[in-house]
Order: structure tokens, then sequence, then C-alpha cells
């Protein structure tokens, strides 16, 4: 029987632990391993997870020293994960686990990876579903690789997946734009998100903003293209104004005036500083790259060897 690998990280959620493990009992078969990766959590996550592993060696949980992010601990699970099958999803409740059956069928009918998409949510404002909606039209016309709207990282996939996954040695990780690039046979799964049972959402509009830049840079030039595109125009207009303004000159009809000079100082201006965060962003990630700094640190496992 192939074994099942459940990877959840978790950043304050001791009062979803336990709902989430009850419900992953329910669904997840007789052969399966639950590991939790403590995300830095500042409350007693931890200690709801290490009461559990005591009980049932299948609970397993890696501990990180610090909050290194969301992708960062998915990437710690990935790396811990034995199983045949593996299973990405949050531990808020948010991706149901009743959903698990329906992955592990499409992975049986062949799909190296079943995403899901999520229809709606219950509990989601209008300012956060059109930001959301905003995200991913905005991050398809500026990548290479197109991201299907809605899919996050509640998934399946299989063990050729996995090994390919940790072939990746990024240090800015956009693990939605990686699962899309690798290509593999693929199928969707759709779900409704039902309302958070206990706590708040921890990703804030700040990581939402965060998350969309790292996977522009992660995956496309065209933000520097576009930049190169936006300064030919501007460049153009202005020889073609110098022209006018020569012109006009030799015929005496012009008037002295700021308007139009503060104008134009303005738009250059700030198409030059727009060229030259684009262009930071962009060595900040080679910067970060050639730090080669680990993605996390591990200060605790448990029934992990």
């Amino acid at each position: 029987m192939k074994l099942l690998s459940v990877i959840i990280p978790v950043f304050n959620e001791y009062e979803n632990i336990t709902a989430v493990q009850d419900e992953l009992y329910k669904y997840c078969g007789d052969n399966f391993e639950i590991i939790f990766v403590n995300d830095g959590s500042t409350d007693n996550t931890l200690l709801v997870i290490m009461d559990l592993a005591q009980k049932d060696s299948r609970i397993k949980c890696i501990s990180l020293s610090r909050n290194f992010g969301h992708q960062n601990a998915l990437m710690a699970g990935l790396n811990e994960a034995k199983g045949d099958v593996i299973v990405t999803m949050d531990g808020d409740l948010q991706h149901p686990p009743s959903l698990i059956p329906a992955l592990l069928q499409e992975i049986n009918n062949g799909n190296d990876i079943v995403f899901t998409k999520r229809q709606s949510t219950a509990d989601i404002g209008i300012v956060k579903k059109m930001m959301s909606s905003i995200f991913y039209r905005f991050i398809n016309f500026i990548s290479d690789t197109r991201i299907e709207p809605n899919v996050s990282d509640f998934k399946a996939f299989n063990r050729k997946v996995l090994e390919s996954i940790l072939l990746f040695k990024e240090r800015e990780l956009f693990l939605r734009g990686i699962f899309s690039w690798v290509g593999y046979t693929s199928t969707t799964v759709d779900f409704t998100a039902p309302a958070r049972k206990y706590g708040r959402t921890k990703y804030s509009f700040g990581k939402m903003l965060k998350l969309a830049l790292k996977g522009t840079i992660s995956f496309s030039f065209k933000p520097l293209r576009l930049a190169l595109f936006i300064g030919c125009c501007i460049s153009l207009a202005a020889f073609g104004f110098g022209i006018f303004a020569l012109v006009s000159y030799y015929r005496g009809n012009t008037i002295p005036g700021w308007a139009s000079l503060i104008i134009a100082v303005m738009l250059l201006g700030g198409t030059q500083l727009l060229a030259i965060g684009l262009l930071g962003e962009y060595i900040a990630g080679l910067f970060t790259e050639s730090k080669q700094r680990p993605l996390y640190l591990i200060n605790k496992k448990i029934n992990l060897e």
C-alpha cells in the first residue's frame, strides 16, 4: 500500500491542530504520515503537536528556529516526506481534508499533480476577493509561466514530482510557479473553502504583495522589458516634443512657463525611478541567491529520523 505524506505548515494555529488531525484521520486511509511544520509559532502550537505526536508516531513535526515564511516551511516538509504520494495543505481547515480521497483518485488515474481550485470562500471579504483577482491577473500578464487563478498550495503529487521540486535550490521560493513550471500530467479539482473556525488568516495584504513580487521576478523578465518599452516610448515622445519646441522657438510662438517643464521632469523622473526599482528587485534577488543561506533552520524534529 502506498504511503501518503500530508505536509502542513502552521504558524500560531494551536486552536486548529487537533481538529485538523481528527479530520485527516477520517480521510487518509491506514498508511499515512502527517508532518506539521511549526514555522516559529509564538503560541502553544508546538506543545499541542508534541502532545499528539506522543500518542501517535504517525504525527510528526519539524519545528523551525524562527518564522521563515510559508514557502520555506513547505520546503522543510517536502525534504522530510517519505510518501509515495504527497499532499500539501494549510492548517486552518480552509483546505478541507474531505477532498483528499478525490485527490488520491486523480493520482491513481495517472495524473502526476492534482491542483485544487477554490471556487469561493465562506468568509472572504469583497476587498480580499478583488485583490486576489488582481494578483492573478497581474502575475499572469507579467509572467512567462501561467498560474491558474485561485489555485493554492493545497495539492497532491507523486514521488516523481517531489524529487523534481527538490532539485530547485532557489532562495526566493514561489512554489505555485514552480509546480506550474515543471510540467508533468496534471488536473484540477474544484472546492469551496469553508470559513475559518478559529483564529485569523496569516496572509495579510503585505504578504500577498510580497508573494506577487516574488513570483513576478522569479518567472519573468517582462517587467524589465516593459520598463524598456515605456522608456523608449517616452524618449520618442520627448524627441518629438523637442523638435516641436525648437520649431515654435524659431517661429516666435513660445511662452515662458513652468507647467510643461514640471510635467516633463516628473514624468521622466518617475519612469527612471520605476526602472531603477525593478532593477533593484532583480539585483536583490541575485544577491539573496549568491549568499546561499539555508532556506530554514530546524530547531527540533519529532518522530522523524
